[in-house]
């Protein structure tokens, strides 16, 4: 994952404390609320070239046609997409995951033809600016869930030859007597 150790450790340095800040706290009660709450931490510790989109749609031009596909978060640096990430909300259940990895391995495979534009609807011009896909893009899989049992501790990744070498699993595991256990793994 060379090239992407700055973002990777802002991105879990956000998530840890998006969880036992926010999650914690009683803050976040949905999905959505985690992407908020996770927008804002990641928001805080990254300079300020830096670009969030979020939800942003991303049509993909692929042999069976065009697919639209709608990550959760976008980072972006002056030029380039370099972090997708995907952000799972289940505290009473197991994580779910299968959507979310065919998201991410679909825009790792096609990359090359992926654009994400910085447009307002209305408004004074300020910052309008197109950002292709870097070619070392970080790909996150970011999850709420209840604990999983030790035989089911897998990395989700595993096996999806486009995101080798450039993804990152980010788990809570919730547990009804005490905090979430806060871990990640990289593939």
């Amino acid at each position: 994952m060379k090239g992407r150790r700055r973002i990777k450790s802002q991105i879990i340095d956000a998530w840890t404390s998006c969880v036992q800040t926010d999650y914690v706290n009683q803050r976040i009660n949905s999905e959505r609320s985690l992407q908020a709450a996770f927008w804002a931490q990641l928001n805080e510790r990254l300079p300020a070239n830096r670009r969030l989109f979020i939800e942003p749609g991303i049509s993909i031009r692929t042999s069976d046609g065009i697919k639209k596909v709608i990550p959760d978060i976008v980072v972006c640096n002056s030029r380039e997409v370099i972090a997708v990430i995907e952000l799972k909300y289940r505290p009473k259940g197991p994580p779910s995951y299968q959507k979310d990895i065919q998201t991410l391995e679909l825009i790792s495979r096609n990359r090359g033809g992926i654009s994400i534009a910085n447009e307002r609807f209305r408004g004074a011009e300020k910052d309008a600016r197109r950002y292709t896909a870097s070619k070392k893009i970080l790909f996150v899989w970011a999850g709420v869930h209840s604990a999983p049992a030790p035989s089911e501790e897998k990395l989700f990744a595993e096996g999806t030859n486009n995101l080798s070498g450039s993804y990152l699993q980010l788990h809570a595991a919730t547990r009804s007597d005490r905090a979430p256990d806060v871990y990640y793994y990289s593939l």
